[in-house]
C-alpha cells in the first residue's frame, strides 16, 4: 500500500491551492477508470544514498501504481552515474520494479560525463550511444509488468531518438522528451552543439506529434516529462540562469504554443533542480518577460538528493482538471532520523 505520509501528509494543502490542476478533496469518481502512478529521479547521488533509493523503490513497488516513470538522472558523475556498472545496477532495479516503468534520460548520464565534472575518460556523445544501446531495446517499459511504447524511433527520420516514447492509458497521452540539464548538452563543445540542434528539432517534432495525436484521440488531458527545469527565470535553477545561448528557448516557446493549440490540461514533469514543486511558469509574469499566459499548462518539479521521495500522480478523467498530486514522503527517508 501507499506510504502513510503518502497519504496523510500534505494532501489538503495541495488540494486548497489554487493551482487549476488539483482535484477537490473528497471528490468522487463516478466512472471506476481513475488511476494512479508514480514520479521520481535524481536519486543516489552517492554510495551512501544508494539505500535511499533503494527505499524509494520498495515504496513503490508497494503502491498499486499504473506505471512509475524517472524523471533522469541515475546518479552522480563523481558517484559513477556514467560507468557501465552503475548502469547495470539501475537496469536491474528498473527490470526489477513491480510496476511498469519508463525512463527518460538526465544530463548525468551523459552530457556531464566530462573531464571537466572530474569524469576521467568521461566522453559525452560515447556515452549517450551507449546508453541508447542498453536502456531503449524493447518496445515495452521496464517492470515485471510492462506497458507498450511507440517510439519515435517508428519513423525513419528520427531512428536513433528511441528514448522518446509515448502511450495512451484512461485517457491521457503520455510522452517522454530528451531534454537534459546542462544547458541542454548546447554551448561546450562544437560537436555537442550538433548532437544538441539534431536531438532538439527531433524533440520538437515529437512534442507537435504526441499533442497531435492526443486531439486526434480526443484524450482528456496530456502529461510530458523530462529531465530539464526550462524555466530560468523561476529559482531554484541549475546552472547559469542567463546563459547563452538558451539551450531550451525553443522548446519553452514550442510548448507555449503547442499547449495553447491543445486547448486541454497539459503537465510538464521534470526533475533538474532537486526541488518539489508544482507552480504555472506560463502564468508567473515578471517586468520584461515574453512569455505567453498559457492557463491549461502546470510544471511539477519531482524531489531530488539529498531528498530520496516520490510523487503520485492521479488521473481521474471525470474532474475537469483530470490530474491531482500528492508527494509521497518515505518515512525511512527522513533526514535527521
Amino acid at each position: 500500500m501507499v506510504s502513510r505520509r503518502c497519504r496523510l501528509a500534505f494532501f489538503a494543502s495541495l488540494c486548497t491551492a489554487s493551482l487549476g490542476l488539483v482535484a477537490p478533496a473528497g471528490a468522487q469518481d463516478v466512472s471506476g477508470a481513475a488511476f494512479s502512478f508514480g514520479l521520481f529521479g535524481d536519486l543516489a547521488y552517492s554510495a551512501a544514498e544508494e539505500p535511499l533509493m533503494a527505499n524509494v523503490l520498495a515504496d513503490l513497488d508497494r503502491a498499486p501504481l499504473a506505471f512509475v516513470a524517472h524523471v533522469g538522472d541515475l546518479g552522480s558523475p563523481r558517484a559513477g552515474s556514467c560507468t557501465d556498472e552503475l548502469w547495470a545496477r539501475r537496469l536491474a532495479q528498473f527490470q526489477a520494479s513491480a510496476n511498469p516503468l519508463v525512463y527518460t534520460p538526465g544530463d548525468n548520464e551523459w552530457t556531464d560525463c566530462h573531464d571537466e565534472q572530474g569524469v576521467a575518460g568521461g566522453e559525452p556523445l560515447e556515452r549517450l550511444a551507449k546508453l541508447r544501446s542498453l536502456f531503449f531495446t524493447s518496445e515495452r517499459s521496464f517492470g515485471r509488468r510492462s506497458i507498450a511504447l511507440a517510439r519515435q524511433s517508428d519513423s525513419p527520420q528520427y531512428a536513433k531518438y528511441r528514448e522518446n516514447a509515448r502511450w495512451d492509458l484512461g485517457g491521457v497521452t503520455f510522452l517522454t522528451l530528451h531534454v537534459v540539464g546542462s544547458n541542454n548538452g548546447r554551448g561546450r563543445t562544437s560537436a555537442g552543439d550538433v548532437e544538441f540542434a539534431e536531438r532538439n528539432s527531433a524533440d520538437l517534432a515529437w512534442l507537435h506529434e504526441g499533442l497531435a495525436h492526443a486531439r486526434a484521440d480526443n484524450t482528456r488531458a496530456a502529461m510530458i516529462i523530462q529531465q530539464a527545469n526550462i524555466f530560468p527565470r523561476f529559482s531554484p535553477f541549475p546552472g547559469n540562469p542567463k546563459q547563452e545561448p538558451d539551450g531550451f528557448a525553443e522548446l519553452r516557446a514550442a510548448l507555449a504554443k503547442e499547449v495553447m493549440a491543445f486547448g486541454k490540461p497539459v503537465v510538464l514533469v521534470h526533475g533538474d533542480s532537486h526541488y518539489f514543486r508544482m507552480d504555472k511558469p506560463f502564468m508567473r509574469r515578471q517586468a520584461g518577460g515574453g512569455d505567453p499566459v498559457v492557463e491549461n499548462f502546470t510544471r511539477l518539479e519531482t524531489f531530488g538528493s539529498p531528498f530520496h521521495h516520490w510523487v503520485e500522480a492521479r488521473v481521474d478523467v471525470n474532474d475537469p482538471n483530470v490530474f491531482a498530486f500528492r508527494p509521497c514522503i518515505v518515512p525511512a527517508n527522513l533526514m535527521g532520523k
